[in-house]
């Protein structure tokens, strides 16, 4: 085998390695795009929550008629009900 050969060889390997993780990145970039479309809008809510915490960090929130586990009622923060 001549250089070449050995160079097209080694040149053909790497385009498909390129190739593969090309193709890697798109699969990884997909997932990543459909998982924040299914959880979009909870991971939105989720912040306007932490949002609202820390700019109001001493409004208890409202009372809620649901009652947690050791008898006290839930209370609403963002569109939470949260057990104390």
């Amino acid at each position: 085998m001549n250089m070449r050969q050995r160079s097209r060889k080694l040149a053909r390997r790497q385009g498909q390695g390129m190739v593969e993780f090309a193709l890697i990145l798109v699969l990884v970039a997909l997932m990543a795009i459909l998982t924040l479309a299914a959880t979009g809008d909870q991971i939105n809510l989720t912040l306007q929550d932490i949002q609202e915490a820390i700019a109001n960090p001493s409004d208890p929130g409202a009372p809620s008629p649901y009652t947690c586990p050791g008898g006290s009622t839930a209370v609403l923060h963002g569109h939470k009900y949260h057990c104390q």
